[in-house]
């Protein structure tokens, strides 16, 4: 199966931001983007799993360039769509759908 380095990279980020978003107890990206004892042990236990994972499942050893690269840009990619989320919650615009849902 030919997967190519230039594809695997956005697969296994895709598959890392899954691994964090599934974490029980909620992870706190904002801690954890300003780097914590919680990141690091996240980084070990999904940097495992994701090299196991994508060894059984597609025969290939991911470099540890690639996973270390998708899981930070997992982490980034998270901790921003919470800022976009924090932001639009308190946006003009969501404002304005609250009082229309008062009346």
């Amino acid at each position: 199966m030919g997967i190519h380095k230039s594809e695997t990279l956005p697969d296994v980020t895709y598959w890392l931001a899954l691994e964090i978003a599934k974490v029980d107890p909620v992870v706190d990206l904002d801690v954890m983007y300003k780097g914590s004892l919680e990141l690091d042990f996240l980084y070990q236990l999904l940097t495992c799993k994701v090299q196991q994972h994508w060894w059984q499942t597609y025969g290939i050893q991911l470099s540890p360039v690639i996973v270390n690269n998708a899981f930070f840009r997992a982490v980034a990619m998270l901790h921003n769509r919470n800022i976009e989320f924090s932001r639009s919650r308190n946006s003009e615009e969501t404002v304005w759908v609250r009082q229309l849902l008062k009346r």
